[in-house]
């Protein structure tokens, strides 16, 4: 059964492999030719064609995803039969399932944190469509190339406003091992139930086994009604004693003394992995980031007739083609960085100790009644460098009384306290706060803006009327890139195909364009003639070839190659009239995004493990010696790096207990990280215009990316009012 589709169209999908195997169908991935695309293709067996229960929940699977519009929900593109055989295709996910990683033992704690911060939004989310998952478990979570995390096989999942359950003919469905109690027992359900499931997944990710074995599924569901939990710790003693209590209550029998919603238990999670000295096995709710204008509390899934409205926060809004996973919630910190600067060769990247509970547990051992007054210090340390997120409220030109203006909670330091952040971070480093925002000219639409003790002037529409920016972006569901010029408020669409066109950069005088597309089935470089929009391809092979960048004379262009096949790239150039592509740089990381200095002497790149985006670190590659030291190192991912037209500064993107921010360090290493700007949503892929006066990035939003220009320090945000778009740069 296995081999009997390979090779064959179906439905206008070529299928290649076999990718998956369940009880009720078959997945592959395949081709679909009309949007020259890999999707994956679930297909229903033939020995279940005739079996109503097994076709019902099939179907019943797209009109439930259907109802779900959630970044981390996997999509279904499209339903179809091939000779009364049905079939579904889905986005395809090339980072395989949580159950995949786990095959590799425990999981880091950040990545469980990574994992749940992207998981607990979807289903609150489902749960608020009055939509059931019943079967949440690792192998039903899958996995981007980029990390991110969606939740995918509603087959059995159930719509509480329906009478009766259409789909079984008996009461209990969905899988013994991560089954909640209630469910075991073919109880009435609400959401509480699938929270269980992810609490089940929690002690899994940490502990590397499940909290409940057993010969028999009927004796692992007897187990989750009658028998207590073991305790983490006793399987593995490297969780936290924090972690440990997060994750008990979670499996408690009693749905009342659960985590209510997905949001407390992760709100709780990341309070034990960050916080391990304040967490409290009580009903005490972290903070709600964002909160639906009619409930001001957490809402519960009550019955399943009952309508509800459940808090849950905006999805993750990473970019889909090749950008890092998202987490979370505005407000980060400076990332934590050694000095004096690290100048070695890079090497495979492992999850690095907790440097504080080292040093406070060296503290209890050693120091007796100092250890609480080191404790004390510690905590507010810890309170200092990793504040609660603390989103800014952003209400931009577009906002109408239909759309729901969420409540912001922002909370503020004392004088002392402050003073404290101020001392380690800088004092141009402040929260960003709401303020009324100034237009540059009627193209621009305000946005808010981060405070200042001396705020610069806005910059006047002549300071921009000669630039023009490029980008790309995605409408109506096609990737195409486009050109902005200031002067005229105008937008010149580049592209005009089918193919995801993305990362375009120009070339040192203007002329050209260097960028991504998968128009001959896996990703390549091209060259756009801006004049003539006349494409060529520069580099053909049978793997990725991604995010190019121009050397500052004209003559190269590098770019990251997946060589391997692994998702590990290293970094190439090739002249840009075409020829054979020359190594810069590779090893069993995943370097990306290179960009020459402007004397020629240097790249700056993304470097980290393939599978942990907490590994990734800004790195500079000596051109003349090839010898690469870092810039950062630290537990964030820091990605998207660019120098400054001086060589003096790298601008870049960092994602660590939020959303992403964007930061400056030095390019000698010799300094900190400083903040730059922090806005509400995610923030990623800053430039500097030619000049060095402005910064461009994307700003998104619950789903939505807008272009920001502003001031190169931080002050004075705008947004082009009517484009949306992502990764601007500049052209010369």
């Amino acid at each position: 059964m296995s081999d009997e589709f390979i090779g064959k169209t179906i439905g206008g999908y070529e299928i290649i492999e076999a990718i998956g195997q369940g009880g009720m169908s078959s997945v592959y991935r395949a081709r679909q030719h009309s949007m020259n695309r890999m999707v994956a293709l679930k297909i229903l067996p033939r020995h279940l064609m005739r079996d109503a229960t097994y076709l019902e929940r099939f179907k019943r699977e797209v009109s439930i995803i259907a109802k779900l519009e959630h970044r981390n929900i996997v999509p279904v593109y499209d339903y179809g039969e091939h000779n009364g055989q049905p079939f579904i295709a889905m986005r395809y996910m090339a980072g395989g399932s949580v159950d995949d990683l786990l095959q590799h033992g425990v999981m880091d704690d950040r990545d469980i944190l990574n994992i749940l911060r992207q998981v607990a939004p979807a289903l609150d989310y489902a749960h608020s469509k009055q939509v059931l998952h019943r079967d949440l478990k690792p192998s039903n979570i899958l996995l981007d190339e980029a990390g991110g995390a969606y939740i995918t096989d509603f087959g059995i999942a159930r719509v509480l406003n329906e009478s009766g359950d259409k789909i079984t003919t008996q009461g209990v469905v969905g899988t013994p091992s991560y089954m909640s109690p209630e469910q075991a027992q073919g109880q009435v359900l609400d959401g509480r139930s699938d929270v269980y499931s992810l609490a089940v997944m929690l002690f899994e990710m940490a502990t590397g086994r499940r909290p409940f074995e057993n010969d028999t599924p009927y004796s692992i569901a007897v187990m989750q009604v009658t028998t207590p939990p073991p305790n983490p710790r006793s399987i593995r003693r490297d969780v936290s004693p924090s972690l440990e209590t997060v994750i008990l209550k979670g499996l408690r029998k009693r749905r009342e003394e659960r985590y209510q919603n997905a949001a407390e238990l992760v709100a709780a999670v990341e309070k034990a992995i960050e916080q391990p000295l304040l967490i409290q096995d009580d009903t005490q709710r972290g903070t709600i980031l964002y909160q639906a204008e009619t409930s001001p509390s957490p809402a519960l899934l009550m019955e399943e007739n009952t309508p509800v409205s459940v808090i849950f926060s905006p999805p993750s809004n990473a970019p889909v083609i090749y950008a890092p996973p998202q987490t979370g919630s505005s407000g980060m910190n400076a990332p934590v960085r050694q000095t004096p600067p690290i100048s070695k060769k890079i090497k495979k990247r492992k999850p690095r100790p907790n440097l504080l509970i080292s040093l406070l547990v060296g503290s209890v051992i050693g120091c007796g009644l100092l250890t609480v007054l080191a404790v004390m210090g510690f905590a507010m340390l810890d309170d200092l460098l990793n504040p609660a997120p603390t989103p800014t409220n952003t209400q931009t030109a577009e906002t109408t009384s239909e759309v729901a203006i969420p409540t912001i909670i922002i909370p503020t330091l004392d004088p002392t306290s402050q003073a404290a952040r101020d001392a380690i971070l800088g004092e141009g480093t402040s929260t960003p706060t709401s303020t009324e925002s100034v237009y540059i000219t009627a193209t621009f639409a305000p946005v808010g803006v981060r405070e200042t003790p001396t705020p610069s002037p806005p910059p006047s529409a002549n300071s921009l009327e000669d630039a023009e920016l490029i980008y790309f972006a995605l409408r109506d569901e096609l990737y195409d890139l486009y050109l902005y010029r200031f002067d005229t408020n105008t937008e010149i669409r580049l592209t005009t195909d089918s193919a995801r066109n993305s990362y375009p950069i120009a070339s040192p005088d203007g002329q050209y364009v260097a960028f991504q597309s998968d128009r001959d089935g896996d990703f390549e470089i091209y060259i756009l003639t801006i004049s003539t929009n006349a494409i060529r391809q520069l580099t053909n092979n049978n793997v990725s070839d991604r995010l190019a960048t121009w050397s500052p004379n004209g003559e190269w262009i590098a770019y990251s190659s997946d060589t391997r096949n692994n998702g590990a790239h290293d970094l190439y150039r090739v002249r840009f009239e075409g020829g054979e592509p020359e190594l810069l740089y590779g090893d069993d990381n995943r370097n990306s995004h290179a960009r020459y200095s402007n004397d020629g002497n240097f790249i700056v790149f993304t470097t980290g493990s393939v599978l942990d985006s907490a590994t990734w670190e800004i790195a500079i590659l000596d051109l003349n010696t090839r010898e690469v030291r870092y810039l950062t190192d630290n537990d964030v991912s820091d990605a998207f790096p660019s120098f400054s037209p001086d060589d003096n500064m790298i601008i870049y993107s960092s994602i660590g207990r939020g959303n992403g921010a964007i930061y400056t360090i030095p390019a000698d290493g010799i300094g900190f990280p400083t903040l730059l700007y922090d806005g509400v949503g995610y923030d990623w892929g800053a430039s500097y215009s030619p000049d060095g006066r402005y910064v461009a990035f994307t700003g998104e939003i619950q789903n939505e990316s807008f272009i920001y220009v502003m001031n190169n320090d931080g002050t004075n945000v705008q947004r082009i009012a009517e484009i949306n778009g992502f990764y601007p740069s500049w052209i010369p």
